[in-house]
């Protein structure tokens, strides 16, 4: 394990969405307009009820918690460290806050880290934290980190997804099985190690296009670990994939 300090860059992207019934917006981000209820008498019935779509929530109190949390993000990445020492990437996470202040849900949207672990310690950051109440309803944010490796270490061999096509098709079936009819590419990345004349995964993650995507990665995952892959020589090589 390297005692290089952790870099973590993260962007200024910041999106809001809100989810739930309730008063009228407050903050940078306003509710869409209302639509028209109909006069009484011109239908027969109660009334339509009206959901409030979008809402508001501080963004400059978010980034601040996503400073307080800084030195927990970097101790997931140390640890990884000690698992893949070139460890390093992007991840563009989702979080869906409450209206008191706690994450419903998290995932990443797409993660090049290529490490599991690294990425469900990460997610138990955000996930155990406490946020700002959103105003109005449930809060939806969007952050995107980038990881940079350590400086003293060899980066490994950057491979184009092509490398690993053929195995990929072998899959076929398991990756559509695993994915049960979801369209959406899983996003992630693996490093592949020499063993013997083939290559093997030594560590392997992904993000997910949706909440109900999250309970498919373990099963992709499975799949990328066992494919039979070329040999990156005698270094180890990373590739970035869609499945």
């Amino acid at each position: 394990m390297h005692n290089t300090h952790v870099m973590i860059r993260i962007s200024a992207a910041f999106s809001t969405a809100l989810v739930a019934c309730g008063g009228p917006a407050a903050g940078p981000v306003a509710a869409p307009p209302a639509e028209p209820v109909a006069e009484s008498g011109a239908a027969s019935g109660p009334l339509p009820q009206v959901s409030q779509e979008l809402g508001s929530i501080s963004e400059d109190a978010v980034d601040k918690n996503f400073d307080k949390l800084n030195g927990k993000i970097q101790a997931c990445f140390t640890a990884g460290l000690s698992r893949v020492e070139y460890l390093g990437g992007e991840m563009a996470v989702f979080l869906r806050i409450g209206v008191e202040g706690h994450v419903k849900y998290d995932y990443f949207r797409s993660s090049t880290v290529g490490d599991r672990e690294t990425e469900k310690c990460v997610l138990g950051v955000f996930a155990n934290a406490d946020w700002p109440k959103p105003q109005g309803g449930e809060a939806e944010v969007r952050k995107t980190f980038t990881f940079d490796p350590p400086g003293d270490v060899r980066a490994p061999t950057a491979w184009n997804s092509d490398k690993i096509a053929a195995a990929v098709g072998k899959a076929s079936d398991a990756i559509a099985k695993c994915k049960s009819g979801e369209s959406e590419s899983f996003k992630g990345a693996a490093y592949v190690v020499p063993d013997g004349k083939h290559g093997k995964v030594q560590a392997v993650g992904m993000g997910t296009p949706s909440k109900e995507g999250a309970d498919k990665i373990d099963c992709l995952l499975g799949v990328v670990q066992g494919l039979e892959l070329p040999s990156p020589g005698s270094y180890a090589a990373k590739v970035s994939f869609a499945l």
